[in-house]
């Protein structure tokens, strides 16, 4: 079987995806009408699975379900089978395969994701994708499929002809690299004494691929086949082959009044989501789109179903360093784990952003948020805003639309703890041998330094606090680094245990 030479040679940084992981499509498809599989007991195929990244924490976590990934880099899916034949997991399989392939052995699935794939393959791959996904979801199965997006990739498409341009095409992915950034290194100086909007466009990109993974770098800007699309062309597409649109898997991009008012209500008139869908490309300079699609024929709602917004549970990383105010409405600020803030005005939602933060990584339900949040407002604050549950819930409509709350499909509870002797389960162990990424039980990617990396792989259930700080410091030492007071890298230790800890990584 062919392989694809530049993902072996610079395999793609494999690590988890939020937005892919079943519980959250699930709940998005309740909004839209659509009763998706439970995460806990579906199938799942990924298309272009890397290696393994996304989909293998999914099976360690989920192992009441099934799952299956295929990628076309003979590396990708020797390192993913290396992973799985450590952890020992029976549920799930990687295989060395082409979307072109026939795939119908494989059976049907509830979800078939496609991150990072459809617009770096050529059209006719394209075509099988949508195909395959027509023809092998469930009755109520969920597509997922990421591409970039016209108008908003249009800007980076210079400098991408340039790089293809100047690097030689004919050279390893290293090489191509480097001559990428004699590039960069020849450009960015005489940009930035150009003022021009296109100038500072271009220097802010080449900034920004300086500091990103080379494998994006490579992949998203030095592969042969990098095809941005339009919203309207990829339904066309997914149309003809019995696909229909579900939602996005932001579900602020579906919002008009994001847009300001008069936006809103020029977009007011139309019937035809999928025409607000491209206008509103058009408007926000979109670049890169999560489409979700179901099968042809199966009832999808127009709009998210606030009723059904009531019937799903949230859960949140959220933390703030103002002293809540539950007795007026006035907005303050919550920083979010991936960075940036969102601002929680009602009393009631920032007694639930509170209880959800204070519980992490649990979920609570709409009802069981409700409770909790009313009882700090009545203790706390003003008790009149308890009776204002419909502004709650479109304050909180909106925080999840924008994913400072994360919606689950049900509420779900784990035991976050850090035991005497802190022990990491096995993935966490095994990800922090092979890199910096270890996967919460959330599916989000925990970044850890070097040393943290290493400081997990000593987590065996054999030290304490004290014991793990002492090994910190020796290696600290050996490697001739800076080692500050004992008593500073306790407390870095008793910090990491407990980030570990709500990220669901220790036995």
């Amino acid at each position: 079987m062919d392989t694809l030479a530049s993902y072996d040679d610079l395999p793609y940084d494999s690590v988890p995806i939020t937005d892919t992981h079943p519980d959250g499509l699930r709940a998005i498809a309740r909004l839209f009408g659509v009763a998706g599989k439970p995460a806990h007991a579906c199938r799942v195929l990924e298309l272009g699975c890397a290696g393994g990244g996304n989909l293998i924490p999914m099976a360690f976590y989920l192992p009441g379900s099934e799952f299956v990934g295929i990628d076309l880099a003979r590396h990708h899916i020797e390192e993913a089978s290396g992973l799985i034949d450590e952890l020992q997991l029976g549920n799930v399989r990687v295989l060395h395969r082409s979307v072109t392939d026939d795939l119908s052995d494989l059976g049907e699935f509830d979800y078939i994701i496609a991150h990072g794939l459809f617009s770096w393959v050529p059209r006719p791959v394209q075509d099988r994708v949508l195909a395959l996904c027509a023809r092998q979801l469930s009755a109520n199965g969920i597509a997922y499929i990421s591409y970039n997006t016209l108008p908003g990739w249009r800007a980076r498409a210079g400098l991408r002809d340039m790089l293809l341009a100047f690097c030689d095409k004919t050279a390893r992915a290293s090489v191509r690299l480097s001559q990428a950034h004699a590039l960069f290194d020849l450009l960015a100086p005489a940009l930035r004494l150009q003022p021009t909007p296109e100038a500072q466009g271009l220097l802010a990109e080449i900034d920004y691929l300086r500091k990103a993974p080379a494998s994006y770098l490579y992949h998203e800007y030095l592969e042969e086949t990098n095809e941005p699309l339009w919203f309207a062309e990829f339904m066309a597409r997914a149309q003809a082959a019995g696909l229909d649109y579900l939602a996005d898997a932001v579900l602020s991009t579906m919002l008009p009044a994001t847009l300001g008012e008069e936006t809103a209500r020029e977009l007011s008139g139309l019937a035809d989501r999928l025409r607000v869908e491209q206008l509103m490309d058009y408007a926000r300079l979109r670049k890169f789109r999560r489409t979700l699609l179901v099968r042809r024929g199966v009832a999808v709602n127009s709009a998210p179903d606030l009723a059904a917004f009531t019937g799903l549970a949230f859960h949140a990383d959220l933390a703030s360093d103002e002293e809540l105010d539950f007795a007026s409405d006035t907005p303050q600020a919550f920083r979010l784990s991936t960075g940036g803030e969102c601002r929680i005005a009602h009393p009631l939602a920032k007694a639930a952003a509170m209880s959800l933060a204070m519980r992490y990584p649990d979920s609570a339900g709409w009802y069981q948020l409700l409770a909790a949040a009313s009882a700090v407002v009545a203790e706390h604050g003003d008790e009149r805003f308890i009776g204002e549950v419909a502004q709650f819930q479109t304050e909180w409509f909106s925080l999840a639309a924008y994913q400072s709350v994360r919606l689950s499909a049900e509420a779900r509870g784990f035991a976050v703890e850090v035991p005497d002797r802190p022990q990491a389960h096995a993935l966490a162990r095994a990800q922090a041998r092979r890199g910096k990424v270890v996967a919460s039980v959330r599916h989000a990617a925990v970044e850890l330094d070097e040393f943290g990396a290493r400081l997990v792989q000593q987590m065996d259930g054999r030290r304490d606090l004290d014991g793990l700080t002492d090994w910190l410091l020796q290696a600290l030492q050996a490697a001739g680094r800076p080692v500050p007071e004992r008593a500073a890298l306790l407390a870095a230790c008793h910090q990491l245990l407990w980030t570990l800890a709500r990220a669901g990584l220790l036995a």
